[in-house]
C-alpha cells in the first residue's frame, strides 16, 4: 500500500495568496514545481496532507493510478488532485518524491 501525501490548495489559501498574503504552504508548492529535489527541506513535509492511499507497492503504478483514476485508489482528503511533480509516496516507511523524471527518496 502507498499513501500519496501532497500540499494542498484550499479556496481560503488561494484567496489568501491573491490577497498578497504569504501562504507558506502554497510558497513551498511553487518552489517544488521544476527542481523538486533540488527544493526540498525536510520541514517542508509539515505542509502535507495524505489524499490518497493506493492498493499497490509499485511507485509508477501509483502515479498511474492517481492520474487515470482507477479502482486502486481510495480517496483520503477533499483536495487531492493528480499526482504531479513534488508529491511524496509513503512505502514501508519511506518517503519518495515526484521528481522531474522518476522519484528520489527523501527525510521526512
Amino acid at each position: 500500500m502507498i499513501t500519496i501525501h501532497q500540499i494542498i490548495s484550499t479556496p481560503q489559501m488561494r484567496d489568501d495568496m491573491n490577497a498578497g498574503k504569504n501562504v507558506p504552504a502554497l510558497s513551498a508548492k511553487r518552489d517544488l514545481m521544476f527542481s523538486p529535489m533540488k527544493a526540498y527541506k525536510p520541514e517542508m513535509f509539515d505542509f502535507y496532507n495524505p489524499t490518497f492511499e493506493v492498493n499497490t507497492n509499485d511507485l509508477e503504478a501509483a502515479f498511474e493510478a492517481t492520474n487515470l483514476w482507477n479502482s486502486m485508489s481510495k480517496r483520503l482528503s477533499d483536495y487531492g488532485h493528480s499526482s504531479s511533480v513534488g508529491d511524496i509516496f509513503e512505502r514501508d516507511g519511506k518517503f519518495f518524491m515526484v521528481d522531474n523524471f522518476g522519484f528520489g527518496e527523501v527525510a521526512v
